[in-house]
């Protein structure tokens, strides 16, 4: 009967104990922390940054158990599956900061994040969740510009840049020429596409090309430019035109395409061999005599102004040498290597020994 007694104090005790534990309990550890809602700043557009924002309940006791009992916040971010389906979400497992930057691939899309607070007692709060419409496209933008080339003026020269803004459309781009000191910037006319062939004409200038970036459906962005140095002579073409502008006065031969119709068919029977003579003071084109005629001298005149010398894209061999609108010939040698001589030699005549400026010995068209 005793032991059977103490069996029955021992049961009473320890229930006694477990409900004093579940009173302290209850007595001692508070609520589970609540979020009120979940705010998310940020404008649902390609490139912006949403980031999650959780409001915390203004009740007294709330506010005192987010200050002495929350561990932490856990957030993580879905989107949904289909593009412009608000109803199925995907989950997004390496998402789980309280920030979520916006890209290309997710416009169209809808996003929520979910935020659940915790507390040192180990107990997590219900999850709150705020969700965005549909992702829209950024304004077409175009970062990091530049332009990639060796720097001398044979080189092939292309634009590099990193677009954001929707899917890019015809976005326009344009080569210019920039003299180093001055805000002018002289168009290169048909020059648009991504990649730009440097001719002798460059030498001097700085390449510059405007980007405009264009969407898919027609918006525009803000114009970018990027420029390189100035353009070099490429090093075996400006030792030669060292030697001949020491020299002082160089010959050329040269063919001279006296039948300038632009429905003839190059090389025809129309060229004929003609000598170029240049020096410190003036450029002489002279047709060379033969058994029955003296050698006659069909263009002779100074770097004055509208002296200028023209190249062909279409052909590197080519060049026009205009003393003025009735005196001009049109010229071929064998290789682009000559024609760049001759040019360069001419131009550096003009300019070191007649003060003529780079821009009056181009044909520029603005």
């Amino acid at each position: 009967m005793y032991a059977m007694l103490s069996l029955y104090a021992a049961l009473w005790l320890l229930l006694l104990g477990s409900i004093m534990q579940i009173k302290l309990y209850y007595l001692f550890v508070p609520e589970v922390p609540k979020v009120e809602m979940v705010a998310l700043t940020g404008k649902a557009i390609e490139g912006d940054v949403l980031t999650a924002v959780e409001v915390i309940p203004v009740t007294e006791t709330q506010q005192c158990v987010w200050s002495k009992y929350k561990k932490g916040v856990r957030y993580q971010w879905f989107c949904s599956s289909v593009t412009g389906d608000d109803n199925s979400f995907e989950h997004l497992p390496a998402q789980r900061s309280c920030s979520y930057k916006l890209r290309l691939e997710d416009v169209g899309r809808c996003f929520r994040c979910e935020c659940v607070v915790t507390d040192v007692f180990g107990r997590s709060s219900e999850p709150v969740y705020a969700e965005t419409a549909s992702v829209l496209p950024g304004i077409p933008r175009i970062d990091k510009l530049e332009i990639e080339g060796r720097g001398f003026h044979t080189n092939l020269y292309a634009v590099r840049g990193s677009y954001s803004g929707g899917k890019e459309g015809k976005s326009r781009i344009q080569w210019l020429r920039s003299m180093v000191g001055s805000p002018d910037l002289i168009s290169i006319p048909g020059e648009v596409g991504r990649m730009y062939e440097a001719n002798v004409d460059d030498v001097g200038y700085r390449l510059v090309a405007i980007y405009t970036p264009v969407r898919d459906d027609g918006v525009e962005g803000q114009p970018v430019s990027a420029s390189t140095e100035p353009i070099a002579v490429e090093p075996d073409v400006l030792k030669e035109v060292k030697q001949k502008l020491e020299l002082g006065s160089v010959k050329f031969e040269a063919l001279c395409d006296k039948d300038r119709s632009p429905k003839k068919v190059l090389g025809e029977g129309s060229l004929e061999r003609r000598i170029l003579e240049v020096n410190r003071k003036r450029v002489k084109v002279v047709k060379p005599g033969s058994k029955t005629s003296f050698p006659t001298t069909e263009i002779r005149g100074s770097y004055a102004p509208p002296f200028h010398v023209e190249l062909f894209r279409n052909d590197q061999h080519r060049l026009r040498i205009v003393g003025d609108s009735e005196n001009e010939v049109d010229l071929m040698v064998h290789s682009r290597h000559l024609r760049d001589v001759i040019v360069l030699v001419m131009r550096g005549f003009a300019q070191r020994f007649n003060s003529t400026s780079l821009n009056s010995l181009l044909k520029i068209e603005t």
